[in-house]
């Protein structure tokens, strides 16, 4: 047992370590200060809304390991929006592995952010993290079989979320190379960073696609030290993501169904209230930290075993 699990930490550490890496040694760079930048209000990207769905496989590296897919939906009666996002991988680091990751967040009828969950799951290891928006602060918890944690930050504006923006801001963006926009949003996967999203149409270019050569524009957003590249068509529809040495590219719902059977299934939203983010008493808190879910998981199995 202690074998398996040394394997698992093992694995996890080296794929994340490796995507961190390569993050910091391509993507990382000085931007101009992002409140000196037009703003693009998260509610602007409800106009003449339409659900929305987006399919994509992905690779690391030049070895296609999985699938992305992301659904939007008005919730009835205009009360506000869900949004999905499903990562399922089949890792081989030191064997095979399979890695599944789920973040689902509610929002508000303007599109700013109410509540998220994430659950990350590889092999039979799980951690699961949850965010409430209550006036102006922002609760978290997150949870590895016995070991807890929950702390809090203070929101200086309302916010959206970065996943849920990210697939709709080329879609209400003037494509023109050298545009650039700001949007306040919440980096709830990777670092629990809130403040100005920095959106840039870098350039139009032609790209290789499923076999073909096509005009794409290339768009670049950047949240704190977190840089992604998104190449769009004409209508601001994603074609293809990139992200540290991970690149995503559109497909078929069909192809993407037949190799992960279940990953498009109807999404539920668990019920959260204040009280689920207090510890019992003597137990202790982490106040104030800026972590998300993957870079908690990360710091948690770079830990020698010993001291877990």
């Amino acid at each position: 047992m202690l074998v398996r699990r040394t394997a698992i930490s093992l694995a996890i550490a080296v794929f994340w370590l490796a995507m961190m890496g390569l993050l910091v040694r391509d993507y990382v760079a000085q931007r101009r200060k992002p409140y000196d930048l037009p703003e693009l209000s998260p509610e602007r990207l409800t106009e003449q809304w339409r659900d929305f769905e987006e399919w994509m496989t992905l690779k690391i590296g030049r070895r296609s390991e999985g699938v992305s897919y992301t659904t939007i939906r008005r919730l009835a009666a205009r009360a506000g929006y869900l949004a999905c996002n499903r990562t399922w991988l089949e890792l081989d680091i030191l064997g095979r592995h399979t890695f599944r990751l789920q973040t689902v967040a509610l929002l508000d009828s303007a599109f700013y952010l109410r509540r998220a969950f994430a659950d990350v799951r590889l092999d039979e290891s799980q951690m699961h993290f949850t965010a409430l928006v209550t006036r102006a602060q922002l609760l978290y918890r997150w949870q590895y079989e016995e070991q807890t944690r929950v702390g809090f930050q203070n929101l200086e504006r309302p916010i959206s979320l970065l996943e849920a923006v990210r697939p709709l801001v080329g879609r209400h963006l003037d494509l023109k190379v050298g545009t650039v926009r700001r949007v306040p949003v919440l980096d709830s996967t990777w670092s629990l960073h809130e403040g100005w999203a920095e959106v840039r149409v870098e350039a139009r270019e032609r790209i290789p696609l499923g076999g073909k050569t096509v005009e794409a524009y290339r768009l670049a957003i950047q949240l704190g030290r977190f840089t992604s590249t998104i190449w769009v068509n004409e209508q601001g529809e994603a074609l293809r993501r990139q992200f540290a040495n991970i690149t995503m590219e559109r497909v078929e719902p069909q192809e993407a169904r037949e190799r992960f059977p279940g990953i498009d299934a109807p999404v539920e939203t668990p019920s959260v209230k204040v009280s689920d983010f207090q510890l019992p008493e003597g137990e202790s808190t982490s106040l104030g930290e800026n972590v998300g879910p993957l870079s908690l998981l990360l710091n948690l199995f770079r830990q020698p075993p010993n001291d877990r």
